[in-house]
């Protein structure tokens, strides 16, 4: 289907919106029994450890995410070293 063809979207928006109805007959609350888990578990692959020797650019953080740096590998794709030091550094996911 291509992205122009806007009458299947509005089809599904129709079947599946709130009616007037619906949304004024009770009021409406966060069930918090009933949340999806905030991370997927992939419980049939195994676990990646990370490496833990984490270096230091020794470059401000400011400055470091106002400049824009070339790949870590030839491929394009950051390699396991870089995506460690990425997870620690900006948000403590050691593991």
């Amino acid at each position: 289907m291509e992205n122009r063809q806007t009458e299947a979207a509005w089809a599904y928006h129709d079947a599946t919106k709130h009616s007037y109805q619906s949304i004024r007959a009770t009021a409406h609350h966060l069930d918090w029994d009933n949340q999806p888990l905030p991370f997927k578990i992939y419980s049939n692959l195994p676990a990646i450890p990370l490496p833990q020797n984490l270096s230091s650019s020794g470059v401000p953080a400011l400055k470091a995410i106002s400049t824009i740096a070339s790949p870590a590998t030839s491929e394009g794709r950051p390699n396991l070293q870089t995506l460690a030091e990425i997870f620690y550094f900006s948000a403590g996911i050691t593991g």
